[in-house]
């Protein structure tokens, strides 16, 4: 073991110099105090004069022995970084998983065009009054909600980090859907403005038919569905944008837990306030028993 001695100098008698060996002290003896002194940022410089102190001893060994803890090292090495990977391509399948279904959900909705369907795709019968308040367009969350979500949580995490150029992106991406959102509000009003008219009040109703109103109201009805499938689309289309060009893995599994968790609290605070309406708490102040 590499040692180094600490010689202190003293003198005899007659004036001569004479050397003293206080204490020795071992290199790794002096790592590892360096290590205690300077914290977490020494322990992989240490681990690497451990490892080399390895090769050192070595030279004792037979080319075989060599070889064999060589190929050791190797196999090791190789089954973490095979562990590594397949963590990664798990996560992989879980968020291609988690997009499947954001899929399925957003375009479910397009598949039928009755009365009892679109009103409750618009306004939800299922989901809390305050719920849809916070944060419903059109029966879902604003896309650009999503991308507002993204930037918060970019700014906040210090673990989640944007680039220069994905913060460009994201910057260009939300002006493009804020100008797709506003056609579809545009078309959506439109086709309200129009469904007035064919109401039974309306003095055009009054020149058609039931029937003919009712297939008006129908055929407004079925424009209605269409606007809503546009807003579905652009909702997957900013999720998918999000989940696989603009984040990296690790970036994107922390966007979909964050949504999850808020899309849950916004629902659970909705569900609570609901309770409160249907069950409202009765107070007894001044109550008593008289005898």
């Amino acid at each position: 073991m590499m040692m180094r001695a600490m010689e202190v100098s003293r003198f005899d008698e007659n004036g001569f110099e004479e050397t003293c060996i206080e204490e020795s002290v071992s290199w790794d003896d002096l790592e590892r105090d360096a290590a205690s002194k300077a914290g977490g940022s020494s322990e992989r410089h240490y681990s690497w004069r451990s490892h080399q102190h390895d090769y050192s001893r070595k030279g004792d060994e037979s080319p075989g022995d060599l070889y064999e803890l060589w190929r050791q090292e190797q196999n090791i090495i190789a089954a973490r970084l095979d562990k590594e990977l397949k963590s990664r391509w798990e996560l992989d399948e879980l968020i291609e998983e988690q997009l499947s279904r954001y899929q399925s959900h957003y375009f479910k909705s397009m598949v039928s065009t009755s009365l009892k369907d679109v009103s409750n795709l618009l306004m939800p019968t299922w989901i809390p009054p305050h719920e849809l308040a916070a944060v419903s367009w059109l029966g879902d969350w604003r896309p650009t909600s999503i991308l507002d979500l993204l930037r918060i949580l970019a700014s906040q995490n210090p673990s989640f980090s944007l680039s220069e150029s994905s913060e460009r992106v994201l910057s260009q991406l939300n002006r493009e859907i804020r100008t797709e959102e506003a056609v579809i509000d545009e078309e959506y009003a439109e086709i309200q403005a129009t469904c007035v008219l064919n109401l039974p009040f309306s003095p055009l109703c009054n020149a058609q038919s039931g029937e003919e109103a009712l297939r008006s109201v129908q055929e407004l009805f079925g424009n209605i569905n269409k606007v809503i499938s546009k807003a579905q689309r652009l909702r997957y289309k900013v999720l998918e944008l999000v989940m696989k060009k603009l984040l990296n893995q690790t970036d994107t599994a922390e966007f979909v837990v964050a949504f999850a968790g808020i899309q849950d609290a916004i629902h659970q605070f909705g569900e609570q306030k609901k309770l409160k309406k249907q069950y409202p708490t009765v107070s007894l102040k001044g109550s008593g028993s008289s005898s």
